[in-house]
């Protein structure tokens, strides 16, 4: 981009038209003490172009771009790209309220390069200027104040910066922070992919062994899982029976572990041998009695006697007995406790092939549920139908329909009733307008008695009005004189500061200065050494600068709020004299 020629008026600080030609210039300087307006030439050309300006902070705020007390600023640009010539232009206006905005802005392509004025077409307007501009420059806003446009005291803090200071201003002013985060999102996504990828690879690595025989083994062991599915089916039911029996066996192993505890409390009773002995005395003595009925009496007597004496009888042979099952419990035990070990082993089998069965259940469990839900949604679905289906059949034909017409005919002679009344409200209101219309008109009387009420407001209002205009003018004189002074402190603290600027460069180039050498700036032989630098009268310049500039902002700004009351209150008292 190339600027041909820029025209100012009312913009910032040039209250009147001003014209910057840049024909044939390659080069060139903007010189002039603080305040001329250098700055604000660059801020019109960026205005121009982009309708904002980078010292503003703000690319919505375009109040500071129209100068005080106007109401109209324009700013034009004619600049050269590609071999072509363009026009960019914009407006501003200042609403009654003091509210700025730009009302109209154009992007034009002349037809004749070589002229600054001609036919011209027009590219874009208002809000499609801006980025019609940034397609055609190929830089955004932000973009062109780093390259082309630098800040206004940026330069200055950058030859003053210690050098990692100036490699993070570059990076700042250039825009090179981008590439940092472009590294910083880079090395994310490849560390990110790096752990995908070793995801994927160990994914990959688990499945090396899937060739053809290892596929065949799998189809192999997936039918055995079929057939060891059946033979699950078998074995658990045996299983059931085996627990069964294996429940029966433990309830009988206790319970003649319980009789065994029992017998092994049992133990002969004393004296057991005498009463065998005296049994068989008994005996041979009733073998006797039977021979000898009378001595089998006497003997009968005395043996039913030590009988009675002698222990029972039935305790002893349930001891036998008990022993004699004890016996055979014990024979019996190893093997079932074989069998036992043996079921146990057969279980343990069953269980894991029924829980790889287990899984093939769920899966067939889960395909039943679906299709019994699907088979109930398909139910409910007939059960609908059949329930509409039996609705429709017992529709008929609703009672009354027959009087129908009959009312349809009654409201139709109502309707011609209706509409025969209306014809002659009609006629009466025709006649009735045409009688207004003859009557004496009554506007101009009530023109005027509201003329006349207007005008006695007027004159109530017209002195608290004029006295009003009056303070209006005088805080407009006074706003002015406070601008005046406020330019006047701005242009002395700029002229401060430069000289602090100045001594502050001077103080720089001291430790290379020497006392009858040349200066290197300005190649002078060097007669006295200026003071060293102190960075503080220069910082202290730039806040009486920066708060010079404020003031003289709040200055300006109440000078226009004075200058746009005083000129509502000349307006208000105008339009009630008329």
């Amino acid at each position: 981009m190339r600027p041909v020629r820029l025209e100012l008026n009312g913009f910032a600080a040039f209250r009147e038209p001003a014209v910057v030609d840049f024909t044939g210039a390659d080069y060139f300087a903007l010189v002039g003490p603080t305040g001329a307006g250098k700055s604000t030439v660059v801020d019109a050309l960026c205005f121009a172009l982009y309708g904002s300006v980078p010292r503003w902070d703000d690319r919505r705020a375009v109040r500071l771009g129209l100068a005080p007390h106007v109401s109209r600023g324009v700013v034009r640009l004619v600049f050269d790209v590609g071999g072509e010539r363009y026009v960019a232009a914009r407006e501003l206006r200042r609403s009654a309220q003091d509210k700025v905005t730009v009302r109209s802005a154009r992007l034009e392509l002349l037809a004749d390069p070589a002229e600054l004025d001609g036919d011209s077409r027009v590219l874009a307007a208002d809000s499609g200027v801006t980025p019609e501009v940034e397609r055609l420059l190929g830089l955004p806003f932000d973009q062109f104040c780093q390259c082309v446009v630098l800040p206004q005291g940026a330069f200055a803090e950058f030859l003053h910066a210690r050098p990692a200071d100036r490699q993070k201003m570059l990076v700042r002013l250039l825009g090179l922070d981008v590439y940092e985060a472009i590294a910083r999102e880079a090395n994310r996504e490849a560390a990110a992919a790096g752990e995908r990828a070793d995801v994927l690879a160990g994914q990959l690595g688990a499945y090396d062994d899937a060739t053809a025989d290892a596929v065949a083994g799998a189809t192999a062991r997936v039918d055995a899982l079929g057939a060891l599915a059946d033979r699950v089916t078998d074995a658990a039911e045996r299983l059931g029976e085996a627990a069964a029996a294996v429940v029966a066996a433990e309830a009988a192993v206790a319970t003649t572990e319980r009789e065994r505890v029992v017998l092994a409390a049992i133990s002969v009773p004393v004296g057991a041998a005498d009463v065998d002995a005296r049994r068989k005395s008994a005996a041979e003595a009733s073998a006797a009695a039977a021979r000898v009925v009378a001595d089998a009496v006497a003997a009968d007597a005395d043996a039913r006697t030590a009988r009675d004496a002698a222990p029972a009888r039935g305790p002893l042979e349930q001891a036998r007995r008990d022993h004699a099952e004890l016996a055979a419990a014990r024979d019996a035990r190893p093997g079932a406790a074989a069998a036992h070990d043996a079921a146990a082993a057969e279980e343990k089998d069953a269980a894991r092939a029924a829980a790889d069965a287990a899984a093939v259940l769920e899966t067939a469990r889960a395909a039943r549920d679906s299709a019994a839900a699907r088979l109930d949604g398909a139910d409910r679905e007939l059960a609908r139908l059949d329930s509409e289906r039996s609705q429709l059949a017992a529709l008929r034909v609703p009672d009354g329909l027959d009087r129908l017409d009959g009312r349809r005919r009654a409201a139709d002679d109502d309707l011609a009733a209706a509409a025969k009344a209306l014809e002659e409200a009609e006629a009466a209101d025709a006649a009735a307008r045409e009688a207004r219309a003859g009557a004496p008109a009554r506007a101009a009387l009530d023109k005027a008695l509201a003329d006349h009420t207007a005008l006695d407001a007027a004159l109530v209002r017209r002195p608290d009005l004029a006295a009003r205009h009056e303070s209006a003018v005088a805080a407009r004189a006074s706003a002015a004189t406070a601008l005046d002074a406020a330019r006047d402190a701005v242009d002395a603290a700029r002229a401060t500061r430069d000289a602090a600027a100045h001594a502050d460069r001077a103080g720089a180039l001291r430790p290379a200065l020497h006392v009858g050498d040349a200066c290197p700036v300005c190649e002078q032989t060097v007669t006295t050494l200026p003071p060293a630098a102190d960075g503080t009268a220069l910082a202290a310049a730039d806040a009486a600068v920066a708060a010079a500039d404020a003031d003289l902002d709040r200055a300006r700004a109440a000078a226009a709020d004075a200058a746009a009351g005083a000129d509502r209150a000349a307006t208000e008292l105008a339009r009630l004299d008329t």
